[in-house]
């Protein structure tokens, strides 16, 4: 069972200019970004969330801007717990969405206690980055981004008639285009609604596995140290975003993958006609399809046999099907011949959700290699989580990300 609860969340104060201080996740901010951002303003959340590595490092200059924010009065705490009802109006491809999200505080349960659902795998090294950052803080900047499928229809009313009760108590627009609404949620009838509601849930994982078992990692070190244990510690919580699987403004984009292996084309393209049908790549809408400097090809399996002996074979049929392990494991490991290291290192193997990106990229001579994927059905990410099974990383890029700096959660009594 899911124990969702209101937050009593740490908020920018309204002196602060909220366009100019939220700022993206940490994972998806480049080190250009990250200059930019910090030159934006001195209270973007970047400070917190990726600080600058000069001075007192990385996590000591967050630590010291979240000193400096709360003495000047820019970070402000909420008098009483509160649920917040966030919607998000953006544009793609000339088309308008709207989404719907709860922030709120969810008791960390492991994963095989099925409250919470995991979909893609986690690496190393951004979790202890993450804990690193959780330890001098004692923050949570960014939410972990879940869903939910709301069969009974709980939820959606619920929020409805919120949101319809009167205007937001923060409503802004940024330079992106996108426009934001914060509603605060404190009502005890109300509170105490939206928890039965979100009781009766299985929650997935949509963006923020790593931060979701940072925040266990986080938990069960104080657990380790505390002299007695409750179980209603701060530790015990992680923020969290809430969207509903059938919200119209969830948009997920495929993660295509870019690649500097020194392949040569022609090995490249041998290995990949073993496999697979190569067809023009924009004739046939192809599930992948590979850039290369000599050209352009649609990949379409013709040898399923084949391509399953390369799969892991303690894995689904399911899973072995699934286009991204398709890439992952024969596409890239095998016709490509990039190792599991180089699979989990950056400066090898890349992603990112705009094709025309990576596209040029490989025109440009940064890549050798682009491969473009198909974005995901959301029911099959949640059906693959009901499954126990776990998609590779980087299978889905949920569009656009949650912001940092609407709401932090203080992990202190």
């Amino acid at each position: 069972m899911a124990d969702v609860r209101p937050v009593r969340a740490l908020r920018y104060a309204p002196s602060i200019d909220l366009a100019a201080a939220i700022c993206p996740p940490f994972d998806v901010i480049s080190p250009e970004q990250q200059r930019a951002l910090h030159e934006r303003s001195p209270h973007n959340a970047v400070r917190l969330e990726l600080a600058e590595e000069t001075g007192a490092g990385r996590y000591g200059n967050a630590a010291d801007a979240l000193r400096s924010w709360l003495a000047e009065g820019a970070l402000v705490r909420d008098d009483a717990p509160c649920f917040y009802l966030y919607r998000q109006t953006f544009e793609r491809d000339g088309k308008s969405y709207s989404r719907t999200i709860i922030f709120a505080r969810l008791r960390l349960q492991p994963w095989e206690e099925g409250a919470v659902l995991p979909h893609e795998q986690t690496f190393g090294a951004p979790k202890e980055d993450r804990l690193k950052l959780l330890r001098a803080i004692r923050l949570n900047t960014s939410p972990v981004y879940l869903l939910y499928r709301d069969r009974e229809s709980h939820v959606a009313p619920l929020l409805d008639s919120f949101a319809e009760a009167g205007p937001p108590d923060t409503e802004f627009a940024t330079a992106d285009g996108q426009r934001h609404a914060l509603h605060r949620l404190s009502d005890p009838a109300t509170v105490a609604e939206l928890t039965k509601a979100f009781a009766g849930e299985t929650l997935y994982v949509a963006d923020g596995h790593h931060r979701y078992e940072t925040a266990l990692a986080f938990r069960d070190e104080a657990r380790a140290t505390a002299p007695k244990w409750t179980g209603d510690e701060p530790e015990n919580f992680a923020l969290v975003a809430l969207t509903a699987a059938d919200d119209p403004g969830l948009l997920v984009l495929p993660i295509n993958r870019v690649t500097n292996i020194e392949m040569p084309a022609d090995e490249a393209r041998q290995r990949l006609a073993q496999l697979f049908e190569l067809t023009p790549a924009d004739a046939d809408h192809a599930a992948i399809s590979i850039i290369s400097r000599g050209g352009t090809a649609g990949l379409h399996v013709k040898d399923a046999e084949a391509v399953d002996r390369l799969m892991p074979p303690d894995r689904s049929p399911e899973w072995r099907r699934l286009d991204y392990s398709i890439a992952n494991h024969v596409v890239l490991q095998y016709c490509l011949g990039l190792t599991p290291e180089q699979m989990r290192d950056y400066s090898r193997l890349w992603f990112t959700e705009d094709a025309a990106e990576a596209v040029a990229e490989v025109q440009g001579g940064k890549a050798t290699y682009a491969v473009l994927m198909r974005p995901l059905p959301v029911a099959q990410v949640l059906d693959t989580a009901d499954a126990g099974e776990r998609m590779p990383q980087k299978s889905t890029f949920f569009y656009p990300k949650v912001p940092t700096g609407l709401v932090f959660n203080p992990l202190d009594s």
